[in-house]
């Protein structure tokens, strides 16, 4: 029997099943990092990635340095030196949401897997080699408003 015959033979179904197994081994499949572009953010403007009332209770932790919030995927700090600023939660080493605030170190840290980063979002160890997204703050008044 002949490679065509024996195809032939298996029917259409198998060489579906055969092509899209072949496809699909070759393609990128990043289906498990996530992008660090923040999602469901909410803003005043079309700008704004997240807006936040500083004299609301959920956000008291902005009041001292130090201090830092995690909110729709955004990473909120008052560093050591009292300015604000802001990073995506979202790790370039895997693209878990662990990223948080280390004031110790006044830098960014992943609780996953330990990469590191300074405030300017650039690695400080090999898992942060990749650097994260770093936002824009500006205040006005009692209102904080982050940009991309």
């Amino acid at each position: 029997m002949e490679r065509r015959e024996f195809l032939e033979s298996l029917g259409l179904g198998a060489a579906f099943v055969l092509t899209a197994t072949c496809l699909n081994s070759c393609s990128n499949n990043n289906s498990n990092i996530i992008t660090p572009t923040p999602t469901g953010t909410t803003g005043t403007t079309s700008s704004d990635l997240l807006t936040l009332d500083l004299t609301l209770a959920d956000n008291d932790a902005l009041k001292t340095n130090g201090g830092y919030i995690v909110s729709k995927g955004i990473v909120v700090a008052r560093d050591k030196n009292g300015n604000y600023v802001a990073a995506t939660q979202t790790c370039s080493h895997q693209g878990l949401q662990g990223i948080y605030y280390d004031s110790a170190s006044n830098s960014y840290y992943c609780n996953v897997h330990g990469a590191h980063y300074n405030l300017a979002g650039t690695g400080l160890n090999s898992n942060g080699s990749r650097g994260i997204a770093i936002y824009t703050t500006t205040l006005n008044g009692t209102t904080l408003h982050i940009t991309a």
